[in-house]
């Protein structure tokens, strides 16, 4: 994957949340087991650009001044109404150390259930792991070939990521399955239902 960059400028100790989200900058923070937090603030566009390659799990290279620091999004928050980002947390790796992370799911093939005119549910878009910087990565495939009958699932216990992720999302979560299709009822079933209730009713 190419090298995700974001410069990011530090926030003077006077500067107003209000009157930076005013210019159109995000407060955030950038902090790590070997990194002093700093305060700073990144350009609201620069950053959605950002945040749609690199996600929660993909290294954003993060110039503060003459700094690059290797950060991943830790946390944001949001405005309730608009969905704007309204302050971002960075954290700064370090070479070796695990970190936590959502990686999304990829949900590829195809599944016979689905083609019978079951509906697929995808109800888990992401998973929770711990693994190595180097061992990030954009997405999981899940293969749902294996769905072949209304109400096959796969759990996360279903999942095989190999010996380089660890599982933080329980187990016993479906991640997605194939519902049954609802089946209209016909005219006649329905005047049917309606005489058999006016007749219990009489």
């Amino acid at each position: 994957m190419e090298k995700i960059t974001l410069t990011a400028e530090i926030r003077n100790a006077d500067e107003k949340n209000k009157e930076i989200r005013a210019n159109k900058e995000i407060p955030a923070v950038v902090y790590g087991k070997n990194q002093e937090p700093i305060n700073i603030k990144v350009s609201f566009s620069d950053f959605l650009k950002t945040f749609r390659k690199s996600g929660e799990s993909n290294i954003i290279n993060l110039k503060v001044g003459k700094k690059d620091i290797e950060v991943l999004v830790h946390d944001f928050q949001k405005e309730p109404v608009t969905g704007d980002f309204i302050h971002i947390d960075f954290y700064a790796l370090t070479r070796g150390e695990v970190v936590t992370t959502n990686i999304t799911l990829n949900f590829v093939g195809n599944s016979e259930a689905v083609k019978e005119g079951g509906i697929l549910e995808e109800l888990n878009k992401e998973i929770e792991v711990k693994c190595l910087p180097k061992n990030l990565t954009d997405h999981f495939d899940v293969d749902i070939s294996v769905l072949k009958d209304f109400w096959d699932n796969i759990k996360v216990s279903d999942l095989n990521l190999g010996k380089d992720f660890e599982i933080l999302t329980p187990a016993d979560e479906v991640v997605v399955l194939v519902a049954k299709p609802k089946v209209e009822k016909t005219t006649e079933e329905t005047e049917e239902e309606i005489t058999e209730e006016t007749e219990e009713t009489k």
